[in-house]
Order: structure tokens, then sequence, then C-alpha cells
């Protein structure tokens, strides 16, 4: 069932001060006007993506078999604001629609690229901003397996719809037909979009430093490379006495981590997530000439009294 669209850019904001009974609450909603807007804060959302003049009014999102050249990014800082590349059709559409109408001064989308199969994210965003989306949060007549935006409200949809014109080159790979509808845009120029909008539905929590280590019964973990060996990983396990327990062995950080889990030599989440980054960076050096040097875990370990009480 297709929920109503709305006419004006008020009907927008009256959207998000009371929200249908099926959406939250925004924790903070915030109207961005064109003489407010801060390009020093914008992307609002992380992504893939290189930035030219962010004042300019074309986005251009890339999609499979293509890629920017050296020589080509001259082109497109005379009108783009950013150029990204899309791989999915929920979470990566979510975060384009965030990043666009936080920026009241991109008024056209370019779509260029062949389209991925299975998920089609640029027939995805086409047709959010054709149909919008129906009262299951789905985009409306989009083809990829799972077009459901959960993280995103009906009005952010709705100012995107109002605020952008899509400009679809999908099944296009020639940078020549994306630099003329570029100079078509160009000497078309609409004026900014009366105000960009980001809703926070949550409040960020920013991240502290482990205050207390309580150290994990079920022994401890000392970390290792050997460059040049079919078996470059090395994990020796000690029970929290010192005595030697395991010895692993392996390819890749993802092998040793899932190994470890499935013999239950890790109980305590923390542990899990110290061991998950230790044998990132230890994968990550064996193909650098940075030498791995295992990292203590954060905080002061608790005495046995503290782990009693």
């Amino acid at each position: 069932m297709p929920v109503p669209a709305f006419n004006t850019f008020n009907e927008v904001i009256d959207s998000l001060e009371a929200p249908r009974w099926d959406e939250p609450t925004p924790f903070k909603i915030t109207l961005i006007r064109p003489n407010e807007f801060d390009s020093e804060n914008w992307p609002i959302q992380p992504g893939d993506f290189q930035l030219f003049t962010v004042r300019n009014p074309v986005a251009v999102i890339l999609l499979q078999d293509v890629q920017i050249s050296q020589l080509q990014e001259a082109a497109l800082s005379h009108s783009v604001a950013i150029v990204g590349s899309l791989n999915t059709e929920n979470l990566g559409v979510e975060h384009v629609v965030k990043n666009i109408i936080a920026n009241p001064f991109i008024r056209n989308i370019v779509i260029w690229g062949n389209d991925s199969k299975g998920h089609f994210p640029g027939d995805a965003t086409v047709k959010l901003a054709a149909h919008g989306i129906n009262n299951k949060q789905k985009i409306i007549a989009a083809r990829g397996a799972r077009p459901i935006l959960k993280n995103i409200l009906h009005a952010e949809v709705e100012h995107f719809r109002k605020q952008v014109t899509i400009h679809d080159l999908i099944g296009v790979v020639g940078f020549t037909e994306l630099d003329n509808k570029l100079r078509q845009l160009k000497h078309g120029e609409k004026q900014p979009y009366e105000a960009g909008l980001k809703v926070d539905l949550f409040e960020a929590i920013k991240a502290e430093r482990a205050r207390r280590l309580r150290l994990d019964p079920s022994g401890f973990f000392v970390i290792m490379t050997m460059k040049g060996k079919h078996y470059p990983l090395l994990v020796e396990h000690y029970s929290n006495d010192g005595s030697l327990q395991h010895i692993i062995k392996g390819e890749d950080a993802a092998s040793i981590s899932s190994t470890l889990i499935n013999m239950g030599l890790v109980s305590q989440l923390d542990h899990a997530a110290y061991l998950g980054r230790e044998l990132a960076r230890a994968e990550v050096s064996l193909d650098s000439d940075i030498k791995y040097v295992q990292d203590k875990a954060q905080g002061e370990i608790q005495s046995q009294a503290e782990i009693i009480d």
C-alpha cells in the first residue's frame, strides 16, 4: 500500500514533528538553509565517495563497471558536488538519501554504469524518486532482492523526492555520455532547495577507553606473524597462570577467529573484540613493511577482590 506523498515542504516538516504511529520519534531534526550550510561537516554519512565543489548542484552515483580517471576529474569539478559508489538497494540507498538531503545545493543526481544483478541499487534509487515507499518501507516497484529502507523516515524520502531530479544513465559506461549530461545540467542550473534536512534518530554515543580489564577465565593469547610461511598467522593460547594450552595456525584472521570461537577459547565479548582487532592488524602487517607488535588490552587489570565483588 503506497504512503501518501506530501505536497509541500511544510508538510514534510509537520510529519517529522508528528511521526506516523509506526515511525520512531527523531532525537533531533535540523533544517539547513542554504546560507547555513556547513561544507566542513558534509557529507554526514560515511561511504565510498569523492568530493569536488560541495555547493555544486549535481551528485553522481557510480554503479558497476565505471570509474573516474584523474583526467576526467577536472571535467567533474565544474558542476559536480560529490561522486560516490552505490552497491546495495537498502543501506546504501539510505546513506545516499541522508547525504543528499543534508545539502540543499544538490538538485540533480546522475546514475551512471551497469546495475548490479540481484541488488539493483540504481533501479532502487530511480524507483524511490519516482514512487516513494509503501507502508512497509519498501521502495515501490524496485527490482532488488530487499529494497526496504528501515532507517529513514517517510518525511526524509519525500524531502529527497522533492529536492532532486534523477537522470538515469543506467547501462551507460562511456564517460562521453556522462560528460554531455553534466554539461546539459550546468546550463540549466537550479537554485538551491528551500532547506536541507538532517534527521538524527538517536543521539550518537561517544566511545570511551576501558578503565577496568577483567581477565577472561578461558585464558589469554599471544599473536605472532611468520611472513612467507604457508600459515603466516600463529596464535598461542595460555591459561591465566601462564601454561601453554593450544597452538593455532592459519592463513587469515577470519579463520583464526572462527577456530578460537568454535573451540570455546573465548568467553567474554570484550576479549573477542580485542582478538578480532589484533588479528586484523596482524593480517594487514603481512602485506606491508609494518612489523606487527601485539597491543595490550585497554584498562587496568582488576584485582581478585574486585572481581568477586
